[in-house]
């Protein structure tokens, strides 16, 4: 080998073990700046947090949100009263209020609310009209201020939705703005009827074929209590002192059902009715001649009973609710007095036969079984649900589920779950997914909650909220996966699919 060649072999070693190095140097000094980049990062977060546990220590005095709830869901273009509860020890009205969304101050307006009922102990309420954000979740903060000085803060996080349920204007259909739902019916998912009544006393049967979008005046004649169609023509009413009807051209003209003898009406004190998947019959819920508490299946053309059923004797009940699902019938708002418990009546033979089912409270009620009481209910094949309520000042709702056609129950007391104590939920639709209910609710409340969780939780529906202290939403019906209904005093609303 020669010796020009052996200095080319060593110059390229040397060049090899020249670029190791510099590449074990780089390497070096790249962990430590990372290095020196993650200590800064932590040493940065740990000031930061350091310096946020600080400024909460600092904080005097503590202030809450009471509602919304943190994590609930708001709907865009809603108009939402947000409530604060401030420490007990704070002079409230030195304090100036700010209030922040995703720490842009927006303006509101302070309600005068000492002549309402609802609002308890120290809350005080705001309005506030939900417009101009995006999607998605956001933070809003309160901050309770005196000479500049921050000495009470809350946040919490909401999520900002597309609404749901939009309301519908029908004055010009019933007559005025103060009207009253006394009833609502869905065929299917896109035919209902509601009916109800003015202050004047003048009555309406409105109908929508688009599901709640537009409505015609169907009839303006009876004062409906209760109704029931088997299809677009084929129907039955209750009136108001009890009586029975029938049409056949889809309310437009209503018949007293008689007694095929004497002509006299058939029933003079029915609660509820309904049909089942039984062509040419209907039932209905009410007293007999003897005041006993019965259901009974009618012929529909010549008025004839088929059969007559007892349900609970002595009981004291004044209402019966009847809901059908194809052949599974259900019956609830019956009271027992000699005992604690509500009882329902289920059937799976088209209202052949009921079987009575005893439903006990929730074993954490507060208000005591006898206090226990069934409000709204509704049966989708072996699914059934119940609400209700504590009628005494504890201010409790409940809802009971079963999966399984009533053999077990998921009872479950929900006050402290909700945005506001409330003291009943009156209604409840199920859908798909979960359920509707409405609960008896001044203007700063939610009138509407969701489950979808069988009543272990529910999330107010920001969007549903009445515009007067003497305005309530107190029945909502849902049929199919997008048609539901939501009505009481001066209040339409239609479910509307996102």
């Amino acid at each position: 080998m020669s010796p020009k060649k052996k200095s080319n072999k060593l110059g390229k070693k040397k060049i090899k073990i020249n670029k190791n190095l510099k590449f074990r140097i780089m390497k070096y000094l790249f962990l430590s700046l990372f290095s020196i980049l993650i200590f800064s990062i932590i040493s940065c977060e740990s000031d930061s947090n350091e310096q946020e546990e600080q400024l909460t220590e600092d904080l005097q005095y503590s202030v809450k949100f009471t509602n919304p709830i943190d994590n609930y869901d708001v709907a865009l273009g809603s108009k939402v009263t947000l409530c604060i509860e401030p420490d007990e020890q704070m002079s409230y009205y030195n304090y100036e209020r700010h209030f922040y969304i995703d720490n842009q101050e927006i303006n509101l307006t302070e309600i005068d609310v000492f002549d309402i009922d609802n609002i308890y102990y120290n809350n005080y309420a705001f309005e506030w009209n939900v417009s101009g954000l995006s999607l998605g979740t956001h933070t809003l903060k309160v901050e309770m201020v005196v000479d500049e000085t921050v000495e009470a803060r809350d946040e919490i996080t909401i999520n900002i939705v597309n609404p749901q349920w939009e309301e519908v204007d029908i004055s010009s259909l019933t007559g005025s703005d103060n009207y009253y739902i006394n009833d609502v019916f869905q065929l299917n998912d896109n035919t209902g009827w509601i009916a109800g009544y003015n202050p004047d006393g003048s009555k309406f049967l409105l109908k929508t074929n688009n599901k709640g979008v537009d409505w015609q005046l169907v009839n303006n004649s009876l004062l409906i209590d209760k109704i029931a169609f088997y299809d677009e023509n084929t129907g039955v009413a209750i009136d108001d002192v009890g009586k029975v009807y029938k049409t056949f051209d889809g309310g437009f003209t209503y018949t007293l059902v008689t007694e095929p003898a004497t002509g006299a009406s058939l029933f003079y004190s029915a609660y509820d009715i309904a049909f089942s998947q039984v062509a040419g019959e209907y039932q209905v819920t009410s007293k007999d001649i003897n005041e006993n508490n019965e259901v009974f299946r009618v012929r529909l053309n010549d008025n004839s009973i088929l059969q007559n059923t007892g349900i609970v004797e002595d009981s004291s009940q004044l209402l019966y609710q009847m809901e059908f699902d194809a052949s599974n019938g259900l019956i609830y708002g019956m009271e027992e007095p000699s005992t604690d418990l509500q009882y329902i009546q289920l059937s799976t033979d088209n209202g052949y036969s009921w079987q009575g089912v005893a439903i006990s409270a929730p074993s954490d009620w507060v208000g005591g079984n006898n206090n226990f009481q069934i409000e709204g209910g509704d049966i989708s094949g072996s699914r059934i649900w119940l609400t209700g309520g504590d009628n005494t000042d504890y201010l409790s709702a409940f809802s009971a589920v079963s999966n399984d056609g009533g053999d077990t129950w998921f009872t479950k007391e929900v006050e402290n779950k909700l945005a506001f104590d409330t003291t009943s939920l009156f209604d409840v639709a199920m859908t798909e997914n979960g359920a509707f209910a409405v609960n008896f609710s001044a203007k700063f409340q939610p009138a509407m909650y969701f489950s979808d969780d069988d009543g272990n939780t529910w999330k107010p529906l920001y969007e549903v909220t009445t515009h007067a202290e003497d305005q309530h939403v107190e029945l909502v019906v849902f049929k199919g996966s997008n048609f539901g209904i939501a009505t009481g005093e001066g209040i339409l609303y239609r479910y509307v699919e996102n």
